[in-house]
């Protein structure tokens, strides 16, 4: 481990190895390589392990290193310093380093982390941070308990124990993009503080799906944001490209070509329980969304 992560950072590290570790650092001449492949130039791993209960774990880089580092803890705590900032990670945290940030971690005395952990560079990557929301200045967020992404993280270790052939790496590259696509998910959707917009947005969708046989109306969903109905309707056609009410109609009709599909329910059931009273009007909106009948 150390030196062998980054032998071209200046990098400190209080422990040769943890009980039940699993490691793969790729040798930069194939990093290099590899990131001009057109498949891989927008997300490519460089480096992804597990550390169980990393007793004594610490490494600083005082230049940064290219790649950006993503560090979930399952369990214990750590910290983390960028710039003159220090961190707290918890349980459950997701802690994200920019790239060429200067920085150091490790884990708390008495309460060591278990993390997950993985490298990744490519042009895709900063679009990807900016759904994640984090920054230097706020590199935590907290992510929650998913037995979903811990199997992902098992995966693409296991991906490129198999070695750094084309098709490996292609393979780990799509399971952590899929991993960061989950991952911006949970955080929007379990969020502990006050949350942001996106995450406010978020839960209103989650709250319309689950209430799609109700009567919702705008100024009631807007309410669960804390914004005004205008407010909350431009920042949702921003988010989503369709206005709230629109999203709405969108999703019933989508609720309801499952139970055409499913079911033999007739019209009238189905409008019912898509939140349509009336199934004339139920057909008229299907068909201005779907192009046909729902018969």
């Amino acid at each position: 481990m150390g030196a062998r992560d980054l032998p071209d950072q200046e990098i400190a590290e209080a422990h040769d190895g943890f009980r039940g570790q699993r490691l793969v650092v790729l040798p930069r001449e194939v990093v290099e390589r590899f990131s001009r492949t057109p498949l891989l130039s927008g997300l490519l791993p460089t480096d992804i392990g597990h550390f169980p209960q990393a007793t004594g774990h610490f490494i600083t880089r005082p230049r940064g290193v290219s790649q950006v580092i993503f560090i979930y803890c399952t369990k214990g705590a750590g910290w983390c310093e960028i710039g003159k900032l220090r961190h707290r990670i918890e349980a459950n945290n997701l802690l994200v380093v920019p790239s060429n940030e200067p920085h150091a971690y490790g884990a708390d005395p008495l309460h060591p982390w278990s993390i997950f952990w993985f490298h990744v560079t490519g042009t895709d990557v900063p679009l990807l941070l900016r759904e994640v929301g984090v920054s230097a200045e706020k590199p935590v967020v907290f992510l929650g308990e998913d037995s979903v992404i811990l199997a992902l993280f098992q995966e693409g270790i296991e991906a490129l124990e198999q070695g750094y052939t084309p098709n490996q790496l292609l393979h780990a590259s799509r399971l952590l993009g899929y991993l960061i696509s989950l991952m911006i998910c949970r955080i929007r959707e379990n969020w502990r503080d006050q949350p942001n917009l996106k995450q406010r947005i978020a839960y209103c969708i989650h709250y319309m799906t689950q209430h799609v046989d109700k009567a919702l109306r705008l100024g009631t969903i807007a309410q669960l944001a804390n914004l005004s109905p205008s407010h909350f309707n431009l920042a949702f056609r921003r988010e989503t490209g369709y206005t709230c009410m629109e999203y709405l109609s969108q999703l019933r009709i989508h609720q309801a070509c499952q139970h055409l599909d499913s079911t033999d329910w007739p019209i009238k059931t189905i409008a019912t329980r898509t939140g349509f009273d009336d199934p004339l009007y139920f057909s008229r909106v299907f068909k201005a969304v779907r192009g046909m009948s729902p018969r």
